[in-house]
This record gives structure tokens, C-alpha cells and sequence, in this order.
């Protein structure tokens, strides 16, 4: 196949102007998608947009699923999920153009989220249709992710190595116990998800109609504290016999 020199450019979705502190999938991705065109541009890098255990986007919490951050309130409002009201809560004086405030960022969008999630639950008929074709469709990952997700909330963000030993070996009784016990709050997971998935393909479809294409980007390495690494440990180098954490190590090594 014959391809075309194009150029475009490198920029993370979270590098975008906003006003709630972080760039997102919202108004703005599609205004930068409008100066691709208008430069004539081809190509928009965007770097990875996984959901992260720490400011890097290549400290990932799964090879699936999409960054909750990136997540656009302005397409929440315009999907009546969440209220103007809400969004005038947000204290944006903790915000900096300087930085990210990323305590701030985690606690507004969850707010957020989950009164989006109470709304599209209470005030939709087809919700739990809805949510149940997207998982039928994503089964293949987001079963697990939206329970490791649910477990690692309850033992406060703890890294899945340091659960209770009949959960971090995944013993279908410890499993299916979280599923009776955490039923909604699996949902809630599901949801975000859905949600990501719906305002990530409004955009890359425009992209797309707009002659854009976009260029993503993966981890080099699966995070160890991952859904990735919990739900498939044996085809990892762990300690099986005990502690289930690496025993070997992959880095990145320079020689002068």
C-alpha cells in the first residue's frame, strides 16, 4: 500500500484549553480538529488516553478503557445528563493555566460523573438496555475492569497486590461476593465507560468527515498495577508462590 507524506500535529487531549482544568473531548477537540483543516493538516497524534494511576499517560490502569478525565462536561450538559447548576459548583479558583491540578481535576469530574450516572439512571426507561449492549459488546475487557475498579475503590486506590489474598488470586467466591455486594457501583463503572466511548467516537468521527485522521499511541510496558496484569497474572513473571508481585522487572536502559 502506496501512502500519501501527510503531516499533523503531536498534542495530548489534556493540553487543550479548558475551563475545568483539564483539556478534554469537548468543544475545544473539536475547534483544534476545525485548525487542523484550516492549516491543512492531516494527521492529529494524541498520545495515549487510558485511564492513568498517575499524572503520565503511560502509567496505565488498563490497554482498554478510556481516560475518565477526558471526559467532556459541556457534552454531559448537552446530553441532559448533568445541569447547568452543576457545573457552576465547580470551584474553578483551584485551577492553574500553569499546571494541573490533578486532586482537583479527580474530585470535580467524579462529582460530576456520578450525578451524571444518576440521572441517565433515574431519568432514562432504556438505561440498563443500554448498558447491557455495551457491556455485551465490550465483554471481553470490561468485565474485569469495571470490577477491578470497584475493588480497588474499596481498599483506597491500594495497588491489587495488596488486596486480601482471595481477591487478588481471584477466587470466583471473593469475585462473585463483590458482584452481589457492589452491584451498582459496577454499574457506575459501566457507565463511565459508555460514556467515554460515546463523546470519544463523536470525535473521532468528526475527525474522520473532516479528512483528520488520528494517530494514538499504547504504554511500552502493561502497568503492573493494572486490570491487565490482575486478571491474566499467569502469563507474568510474579510471585505465584507468595507475594504476587514482579519478579522481574522491565526498564529502559541509556549507555553514554
Amino acid at each position: 500500500m502506496q501512502l500519501k507524506r501527510s503531516s499533523g500535529i503531536l498534542l495530548h487531549i489534556t493540553s487543550l484549553p479548558s475551563s475545568y482544568g483539564i483539556g478534554d473531548v469537548g468543544p475545544e477537540a473539536f475547534k483544534f480538529i476545525d485548525f487542523l483543516v484550516e492549516t491543512k493538516q492531516k494527521l492529529w497524534q494524541t498520545l495515549p488516553i487510558y485511564p492513568i494511576n498517575s499524572p503520565s499517560p503511560y502509567s496505565s490502569l488498563s490497554a482498554f478503557a478510556g481516560n475518565s478525565w477526558l471526559i467532556s462536561p459541556d457534552k454531559l450538559l448537552e446530553a441532559n445528563l448533568i445541569s447547568k447548576d452543576d457545573l457552576k459548583s465547580i470551584d474553578r479558583s483551584k485551577f492553574n493555566n500553569a499546571y494541573v491540578n490533578f486532586n482537583e481535576i479527580k474530585k470535580n469530574k467524579e462529582k460530576l460523573l456520578e450525578k451524571a450516572y444518576l440521572n441517565f439512571k433515574n431519568n432514562n426507561e432504556q438505561s440498563s438496555e443500554i448498558l447491557n449492549d455495551f457491556f455485551q459488546r465490550e465483554k471481553y475487557w470490561i468485565d474485569n475492569f469495571t470490577l477491578f475498579m470497584t475493588i480497588k475503590e474499596k481498599y483506597k486506590n491500594s495497588t491489587w497486590s495488596d488486596w486480601p489474598e482471595p481477591l487478588r488470586r481471584r477466587e470466583q467466591t471473593a469475585l462473585q461476593r463483590i458482584r452481589k455486594l457492589k452491584k451498582d457501583r459496577i454499574k457506575y463503572y459501566l457507565f463511565v465507560q459508555y460514556i467515554f466511548d460515546q463523546q470519544w467516537n463523536d470525535l473521532k468521527k468528526y475527525a474522520n468527515d473532516s479528512n483528520i485522521k488520528i494517530i494514538g499511541d499504547i504504554p511500552m510496558y502493561i502497568d503492573y498495577d493494572s486490570v491487565d496484569v490482575w486478571a491474566n497474572s499467569h502469563i507474568f513473571q510474579l510471585d505465584h508462590n507468595d507475594t504476587m508481585k514482579p519478579t522481574v522487572i522491565a526498564v529502559c536502559v541509556s549507555f553514554n
